[in-house]
């Protein structure tokens, strides 16, 4: 009787029993959640997210089970779509040199870019900041060759703490890490990596905003693909399938790391989402979001599934 509590909700205590005879395997899982002692029977294929090694068991009734792979069937992977492998946000390694008043007056304007940090990050917008960002890369993302002169004074007392970075071991002592979510040259898709559900927002092309570590960022290649993939990230359809797989953290939380994100099955017909979703999106941009069940019928509708095969997904995971 092994006990396993991957990818349970938080504060539920599970269990399985494997029961294996030739013909079909099955697995009697016992799930204690809020209070609730909830009891089943399934295939044990179902017990796992998949046939490799090392997948993550996934607790859920056969027929949110059934649910959750429709989605996956209907989509490709972001990974593989044409948004690739999701990005951590910024990393310093050492946030008090580097995160400064907005309106510093010793900088440069150009040494500044303002940061989202993911508990800013809310369906659709941001929640205001006062920090920015010391800029110490140029234009095509690598380190500057030499920082001028205020950044230079206000890093040097912490240049022994920032040339001890781990990632600072062959970059120079004032570089930042992950830098590539920062580009800002496409429209970009960022999400915070905790939360009880995915909250996703737009930073158009030009945007300058620098997503620290605490976000994930997907690349877009237009302003109507980042909108739709935003669209599908907010709406309870998304929050349902992550938050069948995403780890989970205390009080309800999920973490939407990059490893999951990447998996998340988007349309395969993904023009004809854009053309349901991303109108949408700009109207949620301005101020005028969809309601939960509009939202819900419109990706539904993009993945072209019927509601009723995924209500069981929706009902287990968002009650």
């Amino acid at each position: 009787t092994p006990h396993a509590t991957p990818h349970a909700t938080p504060h539920a205590t599970p269990h399985a029993t494997r029961h294996v005879t030739p013909a079909t395997p099955t697995i009697d899982a016992t799930l204690h959640r809020r209070e609730q002692t909830l009891a089943w029977t399934m295939p044990a294929r179902m017990l796992t997210l998949d046939a490799s090694d090392g997948a993550p068991w996934m607790f859920l009734p056969p027929e949110a089970r059934v649910a959750f792979d429709r989605l996956v069937t209907a989509g490709t992977p972001l990974a593989d779509s044409a948004f690739g492998r999701p990005l951590l946000g910024v990393k310093t390694g050492c946030n008090e040199p580097f995160l400064v008043p907005r309106d510093a007056p010793a900088f440069e304007a150009a040494a500044l870019r303002p940061v989202l940090r993911g508990e800013q990050v809310r369906p659709w917008r941001a929640e205001p900041g006062t920090d920015a960002i010391l800029w110490t890369h140029g234009t095509d993302g690598a380190p500057l060759r030499a920082l001028p002169r205020a950044a230079s004074d206000h890093l040097t007392p912490w240049r022994r703490r920032l040339a001890a970075r781990t990632d600072a071991r062959h970059a120079p002592w004032w570089a930042l890490f992950r830098t590539e979510s920062a580009r800002h040259d496409v429209p970009r898709v960022v999400w915070c990596d905790i939360g009880r559900t995915p909250r996703a927002l737009v930073l158009p092309a030009g945007d300058d905003t620098v997503p620290l570590n605490t976000c994930y960022v997907a690349r877009a290649p237009s302003l109507d693909d980042a909108l739709a993939l935003a669209a599908i990230l907010n709406s309870p359809v998304a929050g349902a399938w992550l938050a069948a797989l995403a780890e989970p953290a205390r009080g309800g939380y999920h973490r939407y790391l990059g490893w999951t994100m990447a998996r998340f099955p988007l349309p395969r017909d993904w023009p004809r989402a854009l053309a349901l979703l991303a109108p949408l999106g700009r109207a949620a941009m301005f101020g005028e979001p969809a309601d939960a069940l509009t939202l819900t019928a419109a990706v539904a509708r993009a993945y072209r599934v019927r509601h009723d095969e995924i209500a069981a997904l929706l009902v287990w995971c968002l009650r």
